[in-house]
Order: C-alpha cells, then structure tokens, then sequence
C-alpha cells in the first residue's frame, strides 16, 4: 500500500477563474501493454497511479479517478472517486455547477505531460470540446469538456477509444465550438512500452515496475 499523502485540495487563485477538474478513466487500462514476466493488474495500477499524479500536480485544478474502491490509496486527500463504470455523460451532469470545466484521460497513458492537458484548459473556455489525439492510434488520448455539457456532442464523442476529431468537427454548430490539442500515445499493446522516453520526466510507478525488463534497462 502507498504512504499517506499530506497535499492540500487545490485551491482556485481568484474568483474569476473557471472552476476546472481532471480525471482518470481507469476503465481504460493499460494490461493489454503489460510486458511478459509481469503482472498484468501491477501494471495496470501502475499506469493508472502515474496518469492520476499527472492530474493531481496541476496548478488550481480538481482531480479524481473514476474506478474501483481500491483506488482510494492512489488519491490525494480531497480528491474524488466516482464508479469505475459512470458514463462520461453522467460524469459530466454530477460535475456541473460544481465546475465548469472538465478534462478525462485514460489510465493507459502513465507518461502524459501535463502540456497537453493544459492546452486543453486553455481553449475550453470559449469552445465546447478539444481533443488530445492518440498518436499513432485511432481515438484520443485526452478529451477537455465545458460544462454543461453541450446537447450536440454524442455519446460516441464521449468516449476516448471512438471519438474521431474530424466526425466531431463535421457536427459541431461551427467549427469554433471544437478545438485540437497536440497528441499523444496510450499504450495498448507490449509494442507500445518502446514509446515510453526513459528522459521524461514523470511515469515513476511503471518506470520502477519496469526496471527490472529489457525496457527499463
């Protein structure tokens, strides 16, 4: 079991300022990626726990996960968890008038920087969706919602393996309503470990459970 934490929730810098959160999907998971000789739920936490400290080292803004209760040790106080299974679109109705400003990420993506994520807080308060794209993959990394959420978007473009960005863009009122962020990888599958960048900072969870690999050598 991890340690305690002794971190203070964020505290917003002025009153003005949209009131923002970021989550963890942690039914996105990362043990299809798991290497031989290790195990596939260790890894997957380990993911999950490097995604999450991503969100929670952001400046004036929420975190959570939504997962099972096991991931309660992974959260800093004043967090939140909501069940691992919540759909996004009623992620997003419980989140509304508490915030105004949403952003999800999948737990199989440990290296995450928080760059992107930023990039996305920086257009959602004139658009009603950005997108981080999965490099080299079919969907997103990374999905920036304005809340409440817009009646236009579907279900489809709730959900980090099916929304495609151009589909999206198609149905928005105008296309100033949507936003492209820079992307990023998940892993998905073994092959996908080699894009993990030893020198980034960050990961530390499964950078240590993959020390002992030819990866992590």
């Amino acid at each position: 079991m991890r340690p305690a934490r002794c971190r203070a929730p964020p505290v917003m810098s002025t009153e003005s300022a949209p009131r923002r959160v970021a989550l963890v999907l942690a039914r996105f998971s990362a043990a299809a990626a798991t290497p031989p000789a290790i195990d596939p739920d260790a890894f997957a936490t380990a993911c999950l726990a490097d995604a999450y400290e991503v969100l929670a080292d952001l400046v004036d803004v929420g975190s959570g996960i939504a997962g099972p209760p096991e991931v309660e040790e992974l959260l800093w106080p004043g967090a939140a968890r909501f069940p691992v299974d919540i759909g996004v679109r009623d992620l997003a109705d419980r989140l509304t008038g508490e915030y105004d400003e949403l952003v999800i990420i999948p737990a199989d993506a440990p290296d995450l920087p928080g760059l992107v994520l930023a990039k996305l807080f920086k257009v959602l308060h004139r658009v009603d969706l950005a997108v981080a794209p999965e490099r080299g993959g079919p969907a997103a990394v990374a999905l920036g919602l304005a809340l409440p959420l817009a009646p236009w978007i579907p279900d489809e473009g709730l959900d980090l393996d099916r929304l495609r960005y151009p589909a999206l863009a198609a149905l928005a009122p105008s296309r100033s309503r949507v936003a492209l962020a820079p992307d990023w990888h998940r892993l998905r599958t073994p092959a996908d470990l080699r894009r993990l960048d030893p020198g980034l900072e960050g990961w530390e969870e499964t950078r240590a459970l993959l020390a002992g690999t030819a990866l992590g050598a």
